[in-house]
């Protein structure tokens, strides 16, 4: 896919130095410099507190066909990701892009020789929650793009989002591409019930020149916002 179709099928448009942050002018020329920082990611290893967000799902979301509990995480993750313009940005070729629908990634793993299949979900953005439900189960269960076909350019944009529920890690970083475009990584590791705590470590990585500490502050609470929020039982999208 070259840039001008993933500008197309993904909505994005290309930015003005008018329409970046001056924060994001200045980190991508220090951040992006090897004399100053060799690698531009940050990552971190968070315990999300699961409690709540587990009741509400069970009493307003559960009921849907294909529903599961890491799918409201990803679906809420995408719409919080959304609402932070600051994630959805990338730099290609030089230039800063603004995408607005932009695909997840998903590795899945299935054993033997493959090891695992890449799921790509397009349009999160714009689905209810029963319209994803579907869409993640039949993802998940019949995955299509085998190892090493999943196009570079869709690879390099798109919202990384990784589990792995049989590991209870306490850090964990991920390798990074050669195309540095900027975008986030996400892996959510074994969620653990301890009592009347349930909770999930979360590793995250971003591309410092993107964002920072305070606006993974501002995504953080809005996704707990949104994963408490019970009237998204209701079918509605994201804003």
């Amino acid at each position: 896919m070259n840039l001008s179709a993933a500008l197309a099928r993904y909505q994005g448009v290309k930015l003005t130095r008018n329409e970046i942050s001056q924060y994001q002018h200045w980190a991508r020329s220090y951040f992006h410099n090897e004399a100053y920082v060799v690698n531009p990611y940050l990552s971190m290893t968070l315990t999300l507190e699961l409690d709540r967000d587990r009741r509400v799902y069970e009493a307003s979301f559960q009921h849907e066909p294909g529903a599961s509990f890491q799918g409201y995480l990803v679906w809420n993750l995408v719409k919080a990701l959304r609402q932070e313009w600051t994630f959805s940005t990338r730099v290609i070729e030089g230039n800063w892009y603004l995408f607005n629908n932009l695909p997840v990634h998903m590795p899945l793993a299935v054993g033997g020789d493959l090891r695992f299949k890449d799921v790509i979900l397009e349009n999160v953005i714009s689905m209810d929650w029963k319209t994803f439900s579907q869409c993640y189960r039949q993802a998940i269960d019949t995955p299509t793009n085998e190892i090493g076909t999943l196009d570079q350019l869709v690879w390099a944009i798109s919202i990384f989002i990784g589990n792995l529920p049989n590991l209870n890690f306490t850090s964990f970083q991920i390798h990074r591409g050669t195309v540095k475009t900027g975008r986030p990584l996400f892996y959510f590791g074994q969620r653990q019930q301890d009592d009347s705590r349930y909770s999930a470590p979360l590793s995250i990585s971003f591309d410092h020149a993107n964002a920072d500490p305070y606006v993974l502050d501002r995504l953080l609470r809005n996704y707990h916002r949104l994963l408490n929020s019970e009237c998204q039982a209701g079918g509605g999208t994201a804003p």
